[in-house]
Protein backbone atom coordinates (compact mmCIF):
# COMPACT_ATOMS: atom_id res chain seq x y z
CA UNK A 1 0.00 0.00 0.00
CA UNK A 2 2.62 2.53 1.14
CA UNK A 3 4.81 1.16 -2.09
CA UNK A 4 2.19 2.20 -4.21
CA UNK A 5 1.56 5.16 -3.21
CA UNK A 6 4.93 6.12 -3.03
CA UNK A 7 5.12 4.75 -7.04
CA UNK A 8 1.95 7.11 -7.83
CA UNK A 9 3.68 10.39 -6.52
CA UNK A 10 6.71 10.15 -8.45
CA UNK A 11 7.95 13.37 -10.19
CA UNK A 12 9.06 13.80 -13.59
CA UNK A 13 10.42 17.23 -14.45
CA UNK A 14 10.78 16.89 -18.19
CA UNK A 15 7.04 16.32 -18.51
CA UNK A 16 6.45 19.58 -16.74
CA UNK A 17 9.28 21.72 -18.29
CA UNK A 18 8.37 21.30 -22.27
CA UNK A 19 4.85 21.80 -21.24
CA UNK A 20 5.06 24.51 -19.89
CA UNK A 21 8.08 26.19 -22.17
CA UNK A 22 5.05 25.31 -24.76
CA UNK A 23 2.75 27.05 -23.02
CA UNK A 24 4.63 30.54 -22.59
CA UNK A 25 5.90 30.21 -25.91
CA UNK A 26 2.70 30.01 -27.44
CA UNK A 27 1.38 32.76 -25.43
CA UNK A 28 3.99 34.80 -26.58
CA UNK A 29 3.72 34.16 -30.09
CA UNK A 30 0.03 35.00 -29.36
CA UNK A 31 0.42 38.42 -27.57
CA UNK A 32 2.91 39.30 -30.06
CA UNK A 33 0.30 38.06 -33.33
CA UNK A 34 -2.25 40.29 -31.29
CA UNK A 35 0.30 43.58 -30.47
CA UNK A 36 1.19 44.13 -34.21
CA UNK A 37 -1.75 43.20 -35.52
CA UNK A 38 -3.62 46.02 -33.26
CA UNK A 39 -0.51 48.13 -34.28
CA UNK A 40 -1.22 47.88 -38.09
CA UNK A 41 -5.11 48.54 -37.82
CA UNK A 42 -5.19 51.23 -34.58
CA UNK A 43 -2.12 53.53 -34.53
CA UNK A 44 -1.02 55.56 -31.87
CA UNK A 45 -2.27 59.30 -31.16
CA UNK A 46 1.32 60.23 -31.72
CA UNK A 47 1.83 58.52 -35.21
CA UNK A 48 -1.07 60.35 -36.62
CA UNK A 49 0.08 64.05 -35.21
CA UNK A 50 3.23 63.21 -37.32
CA UNK A 51 1.36 62.12 -40.06
CA UNK A 52 -0.83 65.23 -39.90
CA UNK A 53 2.79 67.18 -39.95
CA UNK A 54 3.90 65.25 -42.59
CA UNK A 55 0.79 66.18 -44.70
CA UNK A 56 1.09 70.11 -43.70
CA UNK A 57 4.81 70.06 -44.62
CA UNK A 58 4.29 68.61 -47.76
CA UNK A 59 1.95 71.51 -48.79
CA UNK A 60 3.79 73.68 -47.52
CA UNK A 61 6.76 73.15 -49.51
CA UNK A 62 4.12 72.27 -52.61
CA UNK A 63 2.77 75.95 -52.38
CA UNK A 64 6.23 77.04 -51.81
CA UNK A 65 7.22 75.47 -54.91
CA UNK A 66 4.18 77.29 -56.71
CA UNK A 67 5.21 80.82 -55.30
CA UNK A 68 8.77 80.53 -56.79
CA UNK A 69 7.48 79.27 -60.07
CA UNK A 70 5.44 82.31 -60.10
CA UNK A 71 8.51 84.34 -58.79
CA UNK A 72 10.67 83.12 -61.48
CA UNK A 73 8.00 83.68 -64.24
CA UNK A 74 7.34 87.52 -63.08
CA UNK A 75 11.34 87.94 -63.30
CA UNK A 76 11.92 86.88 -66.57
CA UNK A 77 8.86 88.95 -67.60
CA UNK A 78 10.33 91.50 -66.18
CA UNK A 79 13.59 91.24 -67.21
CA UNK A 80 12.27 90.62 -70.47
CA UNK A 81 10.79 93.74 -70.19
CA UNK A 82 13.96 95.70 -68.81
CA UNK A 83 15.81 93.79 -72.29
CA UNK A 84 13.23 95.02 -74.40
CA UNK A 85 13.46 99.12 -72.62
CA UNK A 86 17.19 98.57 -72.71
CA UNK A 87 16.89 98.27 -76.61
CA UNK A 88 14.71 101.20 -76.87
CA UNK A 89 16.74 103.21 -75.03
CA UNK A 90 20.09 101.99 -77.42
CA UNK A 91 17.90 102.85 -80.54
CA UNK A 92 17.07 106.35 -79.28
CA UNK A 93 20.80 106.82 -78.26
CA UNK A 94 21.62 105.99 -81.41
CA UNK A 95 18.89 107.96 -83.22
CA UNK A 96 19.77 110.95 -81.03
CA UNK A 97 23.75 110.53 -82.07
CA UNK A 98 22.58 110.50 -85.22
CA UNK A 99 20.57 113.84 -85.71
CA UNK A 100 23.56 115.22 -83.14
CA UNK A 101 25.31 114.29 -86.39
CA UNK A 102 22.88 115.91 -88.64
CA UNK A 103 22.40 118.94 -86.91
CA UNK A 104 26.46 119.57 -86.51
CA UNK A 105 26.19 118.98 -90.02
CA UNK A 106 23.74 121.60 -90.72
CA UNK A 107 25.32 124.09 -88.52
CA UNK A 108 28.76 123.59 -90.28
CA UNK A 109 26.70 123.73 -93.94
CA UNK A 110 25.30 126.89 -92.74
CA UNK A 111 28.55 128.50 -91.52
CA UNK A 112 30.05 127.51 -95.22
CA UNK A 113 26.85 129.38 -96.95
CA UNK A 114 27.47 132.14 -94.52
CA UNK A 115 31.05 132.84 -95.03
CA UNK A 116 30.48 132.31 -99.05
CA UNK A 117 27.69 134.38 -98.82
CA UNK A 118 29.62 137.25 -97.17
CA UNK A 119 32.16 136.49 -99.58
CA UNK A 120 30.44 136.68 -102.42
CA UNK A 121 28.82 139.85 -101.00
CA UNK A 122 32.19 141.61 -99.89
CA UNK A 123 33.54 141.02 -103.50
CA UNK A 124 29.97 142.14 -105.36
CA UNK A 125 30.51 145.71 -106.59
CA UNK A 126 28.65 148.78 -104.98
CA UNK A 127 24.95 149.14 -105.87
CA UNK A 128 25.21 152.54 -106.80
CA UNK A 129 28.78 153.24 -108.51
CA UNK A 130 30.95 156.12 -106.98
CA UNK A 131 33.66 157.79 -108.83
CA UNK A 132 36.19 159.52 -106.18
CA UNK A 133 39.93 159.97 -106.13
CA UNK A 134 42.15 156.85 -105.07
CA UNK A 135 40.18 154.25 -102.97
CA UNK A 136 36.93 155.13 -100.69
CA UNK A 137 37.45 154.89 -97.12
CA UNK A 138 35.17 153.12 -94.89
CA UNK A 139 34.07 153.99 -91.41
CA UNK A 140 35.05 151.69 -89.08
CA UNK A 141 32.48 149.93 -87.24
CA UNK A 142 29.58 151.10 -89.22
CA UNK A 143 27.64 148.21 -91.34
CA UNK A 144 24.70 148.53 -93.30
CA UNK A 145 22.48 145.78 -92.54
CA UNK A 146 18.91 145.12 -92.20
CA UNK A 147 15.39 143.76 -94.76
CA UNK A 148 14.09 147.05 -94.62
CA UNK A 149 15.90 150.09 -94.09
CA UNK A 150 15.35 153.71 -93.71
CA UNK A 151 17.38 156.55 -94.65
CA UNK A 152 16.85 159.59 -92.95
CA UNK A 153 18.81 163.12 -94.66
CA UNK A 154 18.96 165.94 -92.92
CA UNK A 155 18.46 168.57 -95.40
CA UNK A 156 18.36 171.77 -93.04
CA UNK A 157 19.75 174.78 -93.63
CA UNK A 158 22.36 174.02 -91.48
CA UNK A 159 24.17 171.21 -93.19
CA UNK A 160 25.31 174.36 -95.11
CA UNK A 161 28.16 174.44 -92.96
CA UNK A 162 29.54 174.17 -89.97
CA UNK A 163 29.62 177.52 -88.85
CA UNK A 164 26.40 179.81 -87.47
CA UNK A 165 27.65 182.87 -89.76
CA UNK A 166 27.93 181.23 -92.64
CA UNK A 167 25.09 179.43 -92.35
CA UNK A 168 23.13 182.22 -91.99
CA UNK A 169 24.74 184.00 -95.12
CA UNK A 170 25.07 180.94 -97.58
CA UNK A 171 20.95 180.97 -96.50
CA UNK A 172 20.49 183.81 -98.82
CA UNK A 173 22.33 182.61 -101.89
CA UNK A 174 20.72 181.07 -105.13
CA UNK A 175 20.33 177.63 -105.41
CA UNK A 176 23.67 176.87 -107.40
CA UNK A 177 25.75 178.73 -104.39
CA UNK A 178 24.23 176.02 -101.75
CA UNK A 179 24.77 173.20 -104.06
CA UNK A 180 28.43 173.79 -104.01
CA UNK A 181 28.64 174.20 -100.05
CA UNK A 182 31.57 171.81 -98.84
CA UNK A 183 29.24 170.77 -96.08
CA UNK A 184 26.32 169.60 -98.38
CA UNK A 185 28.76 167.62 -101.14
CA UNK A 186 29.89 165.68 -98.09
CA UNK A 187 26.88 164.75 -96.79
CA UNK A 188 25.63 163.78 -100.33
CA UNK A 189 28.81 161.56 -100.96
CA UNK A 190 27.92 160.29 -97.43
CA UNK A 191 24.27 159.05 -98.93
CA UNK A 192 25.93 157.99 -101.68
CA UNK A 193 28.15 155.83 -99.75
CA UNK A 194 25.71 154.44 -97.03
CA UNK A 195 22.77 153.65 -100.24
CA UNK A 196 26.45 152.24 -102.12
CA UNK A 197 26.43 149.82 -99.63
CA UNK A 198 22.70 148.42 -99.37
CA UNK A 199 22.39 144.52 -98.33
CA UNK A 200 21.31 143.16 -102.16
CA UNK A 201 17.97 140.94 -101.01
CA UNK A 202 17.13 144.46 -98.80
CA UNK A 203 14.22 146.82 -99.11
CA UNK A 204 15.12 150.64 -98.69
CA UNK A 205 13.61 154.20 -98.26
CA UNK A 206 15.15 157.63 -98.30
CA UNK A 207 13.49 160.82 -96.03
CA UNK A 208 14.77 163.96 -96.15
CA UNK A 209 13.40 166.39 -93.58
CA UNK A 210 13.77 169.96 -92.36
CA UNK A 211 10.69 171.67 -90.96
CA UNK A 212 8.64 169.06 -93.41
CA UNK A 213 9.26 165.25 -94.32
CA UNK A 214 9.30 164.13 -97.99
CA UNK A 215 9.60 160.47 -99.44
CA UNK A 216 11.50 159.92 -102.26
CA UNK A 217 10.36 156.23 -102.81
CA UNK A 218 6.27 157.96 -102.24
CA UNK A 219 6.30 156.51 -99.11
CA UNK A 220 6.66 152.89 -99.94
CA UNK A 221 9.71 150.48 -100.16
CA UNK A 222 12.12 149.82 -102.90
CA UNK A 223 13.92 146.36 -103.81
CA UNK A 224 17.64 146.97 -103.63
CA UNK A 225 17.82 144.42 -106.46
CA UNK A 226 16.15 146.92 -109.43
CA UNK A 227 19.54 149.41 -109.68
CA UNK A 228 17.09 151.38 -112.30
CA UNK A 229 14.97 152.34 -109.36
CA UNK A 230 17.61 152.67 -106.33
CA UNK A 231 19.43 155.33 -109.08
CA UNK A 232 15.98 157.15 -109.50
CA UNK A 233 15.57 157.21 -105.73
CA UNK A 234 19.04 158.35 -104.93
CA UNK A 235 19.24 161.12 -107.53
CA UNK A 236 15.80 162.40 -106.26
CA UNK A 237 17.22 162.99 -102.77
CA UNK A 238 20.56 164.55 -103.96
CA UNK A 239 18.34 167.49 -105.85
CA UNK A 240 17.18 168.51 -102.38
CA UNK A 241 18.15 171.90 -101.21
CA UNK A 242 18.94 172.69 -97.55
CA UNK A 243 16.68 174.97 -95.95
CA UNK A 244 14.80 176.11 -92.99
CA UNK A 245 14.67 174.18 -89.30
CA UNK A 246 14.77 170.57 -88.04
CA UNK A 247 11.94 168.81 -87.23
CA UNK A 248 13.30 165.51 -85.89
CA UNK A 249 10.60 163.75 -84.08
CA UNK A 250 8.92 164.45 -87.51
CA UNK A 251 11.36 162.21 -89.01
CA UNK A 252 11.23 159.99 -87.02
CA UNK A 253 7.95 159.51 -86.79
CA UNK A 254 7.45 159.41 -90.51
CA UNK A 255 10.57 156.62 -90.55
CA UNK A 256 8.35 154.12 -87.61
CA UNK A 257 4.96 154.80 -89.97
CA UNK A 258 6.62 152.74 -92.66
CA UNK A 259 4.74 149.52 -93.02
CA UNK A 260 5.65 147.23 -93.38
CA UNK A 261 8.20 148.90 -90.18
CA UNK A 262 11.71 148.87 -90.70
CA UNK A 263 14.43 146.92 -88.83
CA UNK A 264 17.11 149.93 -89.43
CA UNK A 265 17.18 153.10 -89.81
CA UNK A 266 20.41 155.39 -90.12
CA UNK A 267 20.66 159.35 -89.90
CA UNK A 268 22.32 162.05 -91.59
CA UNK A 269 22.42 164.87 -89.87
CA UNK A 270 24.92 167.59 -87.83
CA UNK A 271 22.53 168.45 -84.59
CA UNK A 272 19.81 168.75 -82.42
CA UNK A 273 16.65 169.58 -83.56
CA UNK A 274 15.14 173.59 -83.75
CA UNK A 275 11.33 172.42 -84.59
CA UNK A 276 8.90 169.60 -82.24
CA UNK A 277 5.50 168.51 -83.21
CA UNK A 278 2.75 169.48 -80.69
CA UNK A 279 3.16 168.88 -76.91
CA UNK A 280 0.57 166.35 -76.25
CA UNK A 281 1.28 164.07 -73.38
CA UNK A 282 4.84 164.73 -73.00
CA UNK A 283 5.74 166.56 -69.73
CA UNK A 284 8.56 169.40 -69.70
CA UNK A 285 9.41 171.92 -67.18
CA UNK A 286 8.18 175.73 -66.80
CA UNK A 287 11.45 177.30 -68.19
CA UNK A 288 11.39 174.91 -71.35
CA UNK A 289 7.71 175.05 -72.27
CA UNK A 290 8.02 177.74 -74.98
CA UNK A 291 10.72 175.80 -76.66
CA UNK A 292 7.68 174.18 -79.29
CA UNK A 293 7.08 177.87 -80.30
CA UNK A 294 10.33 179.37 -80.17
CA UNK A 295 11.42 181.49 -83.11
CA UNK A 296 14.69 182.49 -84.50
CA UNK A 297 17.58 181.64 -82.35
CA UNK A 298 17.01 178.66 -79.86
CA UNK A 299 18.49 177.74 -77.11
CA UNK A 300 20.81 174.27 -75.95
CA UNK A 301 17.90 173.71 -73.81
CA UNK A 302 15.07 174.12 -75.62
CA UNK A 303 16.81 171.53 -77.96
CA UNK A 304 17.61 168.92 -75.42
CA UNK A 305 14.07 168.89 -74.86
CA UNK A 306 12.77 168.65 -78.71
CA UNK A 307 14.98 165.59 -79.08
CA UNK A 308 14.00 164.28 -75.84
CA UNK A 309 10.63 164.32 -77.01
CA UNK A 310 11.27 163.22 -80.39
CA UNK A 311 13.33 160.29 -78.71
CA UNK A 312 10.56 159.42 -76.57
CA UNK A 313 8.04 159.42 -79.01
CA UNK A 314 9.98 157.26 -81.27
CA UNK A 315 10.96 154.43 -78.81
CA UNK A 316 7.00 153.57 -77.91
CA UNK A 317 5.99 150.74 -78.34
CA UNK A 318 8.89 149.01 -80.26
CA UNK A 319 12.46 150.32 -80.61
CA UNK A 320 14.10 150.14 -83.93
CA UNK A 321 18.20 149.94 -85.11
CA UNK A 322 18.96 153.46 -85.49
CA UNK A 323 22.37 154.30 -86.47
CA UNK A 324 23.91 158.30 -87.01
CA UNK A 325 26.35 159.66 -89.17
CA UNK A 326 26.95 163.19 -87.36
CA UNK A 327 28.38 166.04 -89.39
CA UNK A 328 30.20 168.40 -87.46
CA UNK A 329 28.02 171.87 -86.04
CA UNK A 330 29.35 174.74 -83.73
CA UNK A 331 27.88 175.57 -80.74
CA UNK A 332 25.58 172.31 -80.63
CA UNK A 333 27.43 171.09 -77.50
CA UNK A 334 24.97 168.28 -77.00
CA UNK A 335 24.39 166.51 -79.68
CA UNK A 336 27.25 163.51 -79.49
CA UNK A 337 26.06 162.65 -76.16
CA UNK A 338 22.21 162.96 -76.94
CA UNK A 339 22.96 160.43 -80.82
CA UNK A 340 24.98 158.41 -78.76
CA UNK A 341 22.68 158.01 -76.33
CA UNK A 342 19.91 157.14 -78.99
CA UNK A 343 21.43 154.72 -81.16
CA UNK A 344 22.89 152.82 -77.67
CA UNK A 345 19.40 152.57 -76.54
CA UNK A 346 18.34 150.69 -79.94
CA UNK A 347 21.31 148.63 -80.50
CA UNK A 348 22.88 151.02 -83.37
CA UNK A 349 26.11 152.87 -83.72
CA UNK A 350 27.31 156.56 -83.90
CA UNK A 351 29.67 157.87 -86.05
CA UNK A 352 31.25 161.07 -86.72
CA UNK A 353 33.54 160.67 -89.78
CA UNK A 354 36.76 162.84 -90.28
CA UNK A 355 36.29 165.70 -93.06
CA UNK A 356 38.52 163.23 -95.44
CA UNK A 357 35.31 161.10 -95.58
CA UNK A 358 33.85 160.01 -97.91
Amino acid sequence: MSLKKSRNRSFNPFNLSFLDIMSCGLGAVILIFLILKHGDSLPSDHELLINNDIENIKQSIEKSLNKVEAKNAAIKEIEAKISSKNTKIKNIKTEIDAQQKLKDSILQENKDIQQAYQTIEESMPDIIEISSDGERQYLTGLKIEGKRIVYLFDSSASMLDENIQKIVRLSFLEDEKKKQAEKWIRAKKTLQWLVARLPTKSKFTILSYNTEVKSHTDGSWVKVENQESVSSVLKSALEVLPEDGTNFEKALLAAKAMRPPPDAVYIITDGLPTIGEPLGKFSISFETRNCLNSKGRISPDCRHTLFQKAKEEYFKDKKIKTSIILLPLQGDRGAASDYWNLALQSGGTTISPSKDWP
